[in-house]
């Protein structure tokens, strides 16, 4: 059905002051070509505006309440008979979930882990879990090594759990902020409700639902996904919980709208003295960080020109004497909303 445009509300105003629809008669006063007039004639017409008033007879215009009761009341019938066949769809499944319950393995072992390999399953299993979660999700997704048919997935159970009003907070790794994918999800799900900060270190990827169900990855094998633990013990769900909620507080607000680096930037300076301190490669702080080795060089460099260093040990020493080794201070606490 084409929608009214200009043209249609001209013809219709026209036929109601005539009290037909007078085709020589319209055409002259708007002055538009035979083949407008007869696409807006037959567009009223389809939508119940202009009606026959007998066999031969000219058209007429019809009350726009009239219209909507004889175009709308098929289309009603038609959701009302969809919702019936929807209705008798669920009972029937619904009906063999006792038997099914019988006599299918428990999904959740004794100890409250099963692990899958199948990537595929994984995926099912988060869909489902997300599908059961009713208050709050948490997730910490660092950067890389994740393919993208999962990344996709990811993204759309998280809309999902947010078109139905459950909380849901993120923490990514500073370097996604310089992430155009990355931002343009986010400003989507910050629309839809997400709270997303990103921290310069964090953990594996990680989710719990409802602080009841949990899942971490298996180490790849060979370049590919290589599965995910699924955790139903309440407990140590609850536990995972609470480790995101350390991560979270400590963590910056991410806003996409904002450049990449500029909230996070002391902080990244700060982890890598700390983590050169400690000794360790450019190549490990870079993996650490999710940066490139060369940017990762960039900051050392920078830091330990501000500290007049001439070696890692050196730049470190002082940067423990000056206090920059420190914890960093916190920013925000558990629940506050920020995206």
């Amino acid at each position: 059905m084409t929608d009214l445009d200009s043209t249609c509300v001209s013809v219709y105003t026209l036929a109601l002051r005539h009290g037909s629809f007078d085709e020589v008669a319209i055409m002259e006063r708007l002055g538009v070509p035979p083949d407008e007039l007869a696409r807006a004639r037959d567009t009223l017409h389809s939508m119940g505006l202009l009606s026959a008033t007998g066999a031969g007879g000219p058209l007429v215009p019809v009350h726009p309440e009239l219209a909507e009761a004889v175009v709308v009341a098929p289309l009603e019938r038609d959701i009302h008979e969809h919702e019936r066949r929807i209705a008798h769809v669920r009972g029937q499944l619904h009906a063999l979930l006792p038997v099914y319950l019988d006599s299918a393995p428990s999904p959740h072992p004794p100890d409250g882990t099963r692990t899958i390999h199948d990537p595929e399953e994984v995926r099912r299993q988060l869909a489902a879990a997300a599908r059961r979660c009713r208050h709050e999700a948490v997730m910490i997704q660092p950067n890389g090594g994740r393919d993208t048919d999962a990344v996709r997935h990811t993204r759309e159970w998280s809309l999902a759990l947010l078109r139905r009003g459950v909380r849901m907070r993120v923490v990514h790794q500073h370097a996604e902020r310089a992430s155009l994918a990355t931002r343009a999800f986010v400003c989507q799900a910050a629309e839809a409700g997400a709270e997303v900060r990103t921290s310069a270190e964090v953990c594996e990827y990680v989710v719990v639902f409802d602080r009841s169900v949990a899942f971490v990855p298996q180490a790849p094998e060979d370049g590919t996904d290589g599965g995910a633990a699924m955790v139903t013990n309440a407990t140590v769900a609850d536990f995972m919980h609470r480790r995101f909620e350390d991560v979270w507080v400590l963590a910056q607000p991410f806003d996409p709208q904002e450049a990449p680096y500029e909230k996070v930037v002391d902080e990244l300076n700060r982890t890598v003295l700390r983590l050169m301190a400690a000794g360790l490669k450019d190549e490990v702080i870079a993996r650490r960080l999710a940066i490139s080795t060369r940017t990762c060089r960039r900051y050392m460099k920078a830091a330990m020109a501000e500290l007049g260093a001439v070696s890692r040990f050196q730049a470190g020493a002082r940067a423990a004497q000056v206090g920059l080794l420190g914890a960093p201070e916190r920013q925000g606490r558990p629940g506050t909303a920020s995206v």
